[in-house]
């Protein structure tokens, strides 16, 4: 456990002075915008590009990696949204994001710092695999779903091909993305990254993680516990514990994954709810108040739950 929190603390620390600084007015929104396009603009994609065109891959495409991953996390996602829509008796659109809060992680701005600190540029490899698909699979189905809600709603038909293809041009123009995929070609081509190029790349880099996390708390400050705590508690139990559970059962029974995979693809599975389904939610007006709640108390919540389950896994690494 001392060596789980020892991880854990310092980075929630920084994302408690990210919090504080706008707290205290410190610093204001359009500066936190500014360091928000930084981050992923310019340091995570230097850090991800750096990391794969440095990383021998595996030959084989890691399917057992993603379908223990995706499987489980489309499976949470449909669970949650059955039980606030014919328990909680909630509208169909207000069901989608409340169950979509319980698959769709905080990869990026926790996710990453947390793995890449704790288990190492080993880790980098399943990690980025799924981080290539995470955001186009969660966001084009969301987005979709949504779209057909809202349809419904206005006696409309979404096309199928427009979404889909909304949602491939977003993940093609996502500098994460790019630097994942150039990251990709760029080590399989097997040349060495030039001296400059690969300081300049790993100073960048170097920015990354601590920029990521302290926009992270400064980002919290516009989210509140405003109301439907009941399925915000729910969405959060989904993803802090039941996605993270499955991951690791599917992992570990089903495609008998290495080891250093499964305990990567389950704390990835274990990040809080992230703030696109804020976004989404204030986008199609559905359930902001549950989605905004389940933000800030699962990420609040994820001290303990990550602390936790690294306590299981940190020894084995």
């Amino acid at each position: 456990m001392f060596v789980a929190l020892s991880l854990v603390l310092p980075i929630f620390f920084v994302i408690g002075v990210g919090y504080g600084a706008v707290r205290t007015g410190l610093l204001t929104d359009r500066a936190i915008d500014g360091i928000d396009t930084y981050v992923f603009s310019f340091a995570m994609p230097a850090l991800l590009f750096r990391s794969l065109a440095t990383t021998e891959l595996p030959t084989a495409l890691p399917w057992g990696l993603w379908l223990s991953y995706y499987i489980a996390m489309l499976g949470v996602w449909a669970f949650g949204s059955l039980v606030a829509r014919y328990v909680m008796g909630r509208p169909f659109g207000d069901a989608v994001l409340v169950g979509f809060g319980g698959g769709q992680g905080n990869t990026i701005m926790l996710g990453v710092p947390i793995i890449l600190t704790g288990f190492g540029e080993e880790a980098g490899p399943p990690l980025f695999f799924l981080l290539a698909f995470h955001g186009l699979i969660l966001i084009t189905l969301a987005t979709f779903l949504m779209e057909l809600d809202r349809g419904r709603q206005e006696g409309l038909r979404p096309s199928t091909g427009e979404v889909v293809k909304a949602g491939l041009l977003g993940s093609v123009r996502n500098p994460v993305i790019l630097g994942l995929g150039f990251g990709v070609i760029y080590g399989q081509s097997g040349l060495a990254l030039p001296g400059v190029i690969d300081t300049a790349l790993e100073m960048l880099g170097r920015t990354a993680i601590p920029c990521a996390l302290f926009v992270l708390g400064a980002m919290l400050t516009r989210y509140h516990i405003r109301r439907s705590v009941g399925a915000a508690s729910w969405t959060s139990s989904l993803k802090l514990i039941v996605h993270p559970l499955c991951v690791w059962l599917l992992a570990t029974y089903v495609f008998a994954l290495p080891p250093l995979w499964v305990i990567v693809a389950t704390v990835l599975a274990a990040m809080p709810t992230g703030v696109y389904s804020s976004i989404l939610a204030n986008r199609y007006q559905a359930a902001p108040g549950a989605v905004s709640s389940t933000v800030v108390m699962g990420t609040g919540l994820s001290l303990v739950t990550i602390t936790i389950l690294l306590s299981f896994f940190l020894p084995v690494s």
